[in-house]
């Protein structure tokens, strides 16, 4: 059998930051499918009329000197200590500064572990825990976090409890012995490296060990992890997670188990696992308080997401838009789903991610992850961090107990397999995995596919500091660079040559020709979000950091052979068919841009310089009326792009058209204009011209950009008004002086 989530684990998806206001999704879909062809004309709106819908609720506004950022505990709680993580701006945390935090007026402990630092020293994410009182259902308490004196005497592992965690064989199967392993032992004797959380209220540290082949049917490649926590409460948390990940090693395969895990001495986690396919894991948050009594229930943790923004850390979202309340009803109800809390299921997710049509999984974040972040509610809290930790099921995660910066283990990457292909079209090991991902059929289901791959962990990871999140999130990152032929990522020749080639050296790790485009969008994403967010000491930050650096750096050096190619329309992205193509797909640069766009708030240069080339495509489109390109063409789903009819391979490819005059009659030419209308308009493309306009203006502060983007919002264009953000939120980001709803813009409160 197995175990739903336990109340720290609905606790923990109650973990909620928040701040809000946003949108959401009348099913499990998103982004409204795109006809590839002339289709029927604009279609009714699924998403009913407007409805009651949940709002930012403010949080405490800083008022002292040396005061940082609020943030509102929500009841119905237990006294106990409550961890969240918490990211910063530059310089509002310096060098060994600790935190301090008041409530109502009075003092309360605190305590910041700091894992990530900007350029300066100064903190940019950490894991903050407070001593929270008791709270009544819907109480919310105001703390306001200020700098203060540094952590003083950690806590030690509490002498007297247990933590263990029992393997077997399961009856009829390929028999073995037992195993058990003393979490608190393994990790006394310092068996996951150095800790997590040392300070009064928290310490936190990480068991990580091999499974004995004999306890789970022969196979060697299961790995333990744990993330033990004790805190100044008396409750003892135990983060367990079991991959299957182990590669490039003989003897990986399929593991079959019994697993149970007591907390002094009383189960809390038990089930039977007859089949966990490699490259796969799961994981479960269980505590107890002394004795082996029930942990605390903790508060909801709503963030300062306004504060958030400025970090750079999330996009930008308008906060004012709010979140449907049955969007809200919805995500309980799937939730509620009796199989909800067995180990392998999707939880909600696309599985045959190749899947076209409307996706709620899909964008910068999910839907989920943003009706989280703009509203903050218990509900889209809990989704989102449920399917975080089902990120862990996904076959992307590949371990190298070699790898990593220091030789000690590490997600696999091309620095030490600089020919690995994970597909089995590699050839023998080490060109691909010594034991290939399993099909769909022998995988729960799961079908990755980087053109649609969703990012589940990186928020989840941010507002809760939860470290098998990081683990999701890094494994990803770096399975975005293996998953593609090795031949792509190394460059030896120029994939268009009229447009030149300005680096004479070859190109490593290229992430950006010779995929789908959105493929590259998603893999700079999690690269970056890894990057920016990884703790000091991962053992892929580094390697996932140089991998993005390098390809805004290469995209960056093309720009002056493709700005000649391209000619007065230059801007957009190449991709693989383009000169074997007549027509492009807009969005795929909207998503693109807008992932630069972040990376450039974080202080990506390069990125800066290629979004600032980009604007000349994605703002100059909505201005070449006179050279007969209509506005409402720049908001459809393809425009026609070079000379028909299309080329075949091994022909030279044809360039593109060079001027928006012969753009725009190639579009009418192939019948996807939409002159005045909106025949090809329909799903979320007006919405990505609208994502993509705001964030060239936040960054840029391009007047232009802003011009475009009022003409979207007022042009009736499908699916742009203010009814769809509040259902979905994902993409729900407005120039700065441009709320959707002014009325309600909500300012922080006095503490």
């Amino acid at each position: 059998m197995t175990h739903p989530i336990g109340r720290r684990g609905a606790a923990l998806g109650t973990f909620g930051l928040l701040a809000g206001c946003a949108g959401d999704v009348p099913s499990a879909r998103a982004q409204a499918p795109a006809p590839p062809r002339p289709g029927p004309g604009p279609r009714p709106s699924p998403f009913g009329t407007p409805g009651v819908v949940g709002l930012y609720v403010s949080p405490p506004c800083p008022e002292r000197a040396g005061d940082v950022v609020g943030v509102l505990l929500e009841g119905p709680s237990e006294e106990g200590v409550v961890t969240f993580g918490q990211a910063f701006r530059p310089g509002d945390v310096p060098g060994s500064t600790g935190l301090a935090a008041r409530a109502g007026g009075r003092e309360i402990p605190a305590q910041l572990d700091v894992l990530a630092r900007h350029p300066d020293g100064s903190a940019r994410h950490g894991v903050v825990s407070l001593a929270a009182p008791r709270l009544a259902a819907g109480q919310r308490l105001g703390v306001m976090l200020a700098r203060g004196e540094g952590a003083a005497a950690p806590l030690s592992p509490a002498a007297g409890r247990s933590a263990v965690l029992e393997l077997r064989p399961l009856p009829g199967g390929a028999g073995g012995e037992p195993w058990q392993a003393d979490l608190l032992a393994l990790w006394a004797r310092g068996a996951g490296g150095r800790p997590w959380q040392s300070g009064p209220l928290a310490a936190q540290g990480r068991v990580a060990v091999p499974v004995p082949a004999a306890a789970v049917g022969g196979v060697a490649s299961l790995r333990l992890l744990a993330d033990l926590t004790v805190q100044a409460d008396g409750t003892l948390w135990a983060d367990v997670w079991l991959r299957n990940d182990i590669a490039m090693r003989p003897n990986g395969g399929e593991a079959a188990y019994a697993v149970r895990l007591l907390l002094d001495g009383r189960e809390v986690l038990a089930a039977e696992v007859p089949k966990h396919p490699q490259y796969m894991g799961w994981g479960r948050l269980r505590g107890a308080r002394p004795g082996g009594r029930p942990a605390p229930e903790l508060p909801l943790v709503r963030h300062d997401i306004a504060y958030l923004e400025t970090t750079a850390a999330i996009l930008p979202y308008d906060l004012t838009t709010g979140v449907r309340e049955e969007t809200l009803n919805q995500m309980a109800r799937l939730a509620g789903d009796p199989r909800w809390g067995e180990l392998f299921h999707p939880r909600g997710l696309r599985q045959t991610m190749g899947d076209p049509g409307s996706r709620s999984d899909l964008g910068l974040t999910t839907m989920w992850q943003a009706a989280w972040l703009t509203s903050g509610d218990r509900r889209a809290a809990r989704i989102s961090l449920d399917q975080a930790e089902m990120a862990a099921n996904i076959p992307w995660h590949h371990w190298d107990p070699a790898g990593g910066a220091d030789g000690r283990g590490g997600w696999l990457d091309v620095r030490r397999w600089p020919r690995l292909w994970t597909d089995i079209r590699g050839g023998r090991p080490p060109l691909t995995l010594t034991q290939p991902v399993p099909p769909r059929d022998q995988a729960f289901g799961w079908a990755t596919i980087p053109s649609h791959a969703p990012d589940l962990s990186y928020v989840p990871y941010l507002l809760t500091g939860r470290r098998g999140f990081l683990d999701n999130l890094m494994s990803q990152a770096c399975w975005n660079v293996v998953t593609l032929w090795p031949a792509s990522r190394h460059l030896r020749v120029t994939l268009w040559p009229e447009a030149g080639t300005p680096s004479p050296e070859p190109a490593t790790d290229v992430l950006v020709v010779y995929t789908q485009l959105r493929s590259a969008a998603w893999a700079m994403r999690t690269l970056g979000a890894g990057g920016w967010v990884a703790p000091e000491g991962d053992p892929n930050r580094d390697y996932v950091r140089d991998v993005e650096g390098r390809n805004w750096q290469w995209i960056r050096r093309q720009i002056p052979g493709w700005t000649a190619w391209q000619g007065e329309a230059h801007g957009y992205i190449p991709y693989p068919g383009l000169g074997y193509a007549d027509r492009m797909a807009q969005f795929s640069n909207e998503y693109f841009a807008s992932v630069g766009a972040l990376a450039a708030l974080r202080g990506q240069d390069d990125a800066r310089e290629v979004l600032s080339w980009q604007r000349n495509f994605l703002v100059g489109r909505f201005f070449q009326q006179a050279q007969g390109f209509p506005r409402n063409d720049a908001v459809g789903y393809q425009i026609g792009i070079a000379p028909g009819p299309p080329r075949r391979q091994p022909l030279p490819p044809q360039p593109p058209f060079k001027t928006w005059r012969e753009i725009a009659e190639q579009t009418r030419t192939l019948g996807i204009a939409n002159g005045d209308g909106w025949k090809f308009s329909n799903g979320e493309y007006g919405r990505l011209a609208m994502l993509s306009l705001a964030m060239v203006h936040r960054t840029l502060g391009d007047a232009q950009a802003l011009e475009a983007y009022d003409w979207v919002a007022r042009s009736g264009a499908p699916f742009t008004g203010v009814g769809t953000f509040e259902m979905m939120p994902q993409h729900n980001v407005a120039p700065l002086p441009r709320p959707r709803v002014p009325a309600r813009a909500r300012a922080c409160r006095a503490a």
